[in-house]
């Protein structure tokens, strides 16, 4: 299993409101993709004390490493970053994950 993370830093003058509109084009454009296991994505909770760069965060989900290079490739994939991710992305930092196959990760 891929676990792939997009932690992303909205260009300034982007709005709360846009933010909301890019988790919802996220849900509606990447859940096509057959590749995509799940997908989560959320904005940021200011907290006391703790600062963060990073406004949105999606992750993904895939069955294996063939599966996300299938997904990234995708006509689908492509039209969303150029019209939802570039437009309103100052920074994008991506973080990706293996988990172990076949283990049981409720013991882990």
């Amino acid at each position: 299993m891929i676990h792939h993370l997009k932690l992303i830093q909205l260009k300034s003058g982007v709005v709360a409101e846009k933010a909301e509109g890019i988790m919802v084009e996220s849900r509606i454009r990447l859940l096509k993709i057959q590749d995509v296991l799940s997908l989560a994505c959320g904005k940021k909770i200011p907290l006391p004390g703790h600062e963060s760069s990073h406004d949105l965060f999606l992750a993904l989900e895939f069955e294996n490493s063939l599966k996300r290079t299938s997904a990234f490739d995708h006509p689908l994939y492509h039209q969303f970053e150029a019209q939802v991710l570039r437009p309103h992305s100052q920074k994008i930092e991506v973080l990706e994950f293996e988990m172990d196959p076949g283990k049981d990760v409720r013991f882990s």
